[in-house]
């Protein structure tokens, strides 16, 4: 009886968390991947049919889904290049100095603000009429750069992931510094007493013992790049031209206002595929270098 209970306790106290998972996760991704198969002539009625793939067979020659796809993958690019190095270098220059605890506690600030609150502040920001980022290029005397930002084709998806890097780099630098803290100072000072400058000390010694936390912000800011929607729906929802329009956005279209509730699913369905291919690639290639 004893040995029984004691088989049993972990699994007890596993069966909260097990419970809640499969409610609010499993079960959802199982239903999800159900409505994928079916088609509907009316989503009020339910009046599902199963169509096979049919729906995914649909993602192939959908040039807009295919032009959100491209959108989240610069996206990605973007939030790696911007946010990320950011937030390094930030760590970089503050791990080993006074006042550090304070810096990067105004650095995640940003964090805190609600990235739709985010969304309409920037907005006002970049409003061409009276934004402030225009009229800092007119007093500094670059009026020619002046412009529309999340109104024109070429400007908009940049502009809008500055509003998320803005919201992003802070927690990246915490992260950092978390990972740089844990580095035993006595390797740096071994290499500076072997020659090294400071480049070279972060070359050989920071990337490589930093490795895990990096695998892990890349991995992160990956899953958050490719679901991204919050920002992108206030500030410009899509537009303009779809110039902004990212799968996330492009499925809560085709649920809500669209009702093809199916095809979305099975769009749902290929993102998180993606998401997850994307991830393990990351973390193969990083363990690989380990």
């Amino acid at each position: 009886m004893i040995d029984a209970r004691g088989r049993l306790g972990p699994y007890l106290f596993l069966a909260p968390a097990i419970l809640y998972l499969g409610i609010w996760i499993y079960y959802p991704i199982a239903k999800n991947f159900y409505l994928s198969f079916l088609g509907s002539d009316s989503t009020r009625t339910g009046d599902y049919y199963f169509v096979g793939l049919e729906n995914y067979r649909k993602l192939l020659s959908d040039d807009l889904f295919h032009r959100a796809l491209l959108h989240n993958l610069a996206w990605v690019g973007l939030s790696i290049v911007i946010p990320v190095v950011i937030g390094l270098v930030l760590a970089v220059l503050l791990v080993g100095r006074r006042g550090r605890l304070f810096y990067a506690a105004v650095f995640f600030l940003p964090v805190t603000v609600a990235p739709i609150m985010a969304a309409i502040v920037w907005g006002w920001i970049y409003n061409p009429t009276f934004g402030a980022l225009n009229q800092l290029l007119d007093i500094i005397g670059l009026s020619g750069l002046s412009q529309p930002w999340l109104g024109d084709t070429g400007t908009a998806l940049v502009a809008v992931n500055m509003i998320g890097s803005w919201g992003y780099y802070g927690f990246c630098a915490l992260i950092f510094l978390a990972g740089l803290q844990s580095i035993d100072p006595e390797i740096y000072e071994a290499a500076r007493i072997d020659g090294a400058n400071s480049f070279q000390s972060f070359w050989s010694i920071t990337l490589p013992l930093l490795r895990p936390t990096l695998m892990f912000v890349i991995v992160y800011t990956i899953i958050g790049s490719m679901k991204f929607f919050d920002i992108i729906y206030v500030a410009t929802k899509g537009g303009p031209d779809n110039s902004t329009q990212i799968v996330a956005v492009y499925m809560f279209d085709l649920f809500i206002r669209q009702g093809e509730v199916t095809y979305a699913a099975a769009m749902s369905m290929v993102l998180t595929a993606i998401i997850l291919l994307m991830s393990l690639v990351v973390i193969r290639n990083v363990m690989r270098r380990a």
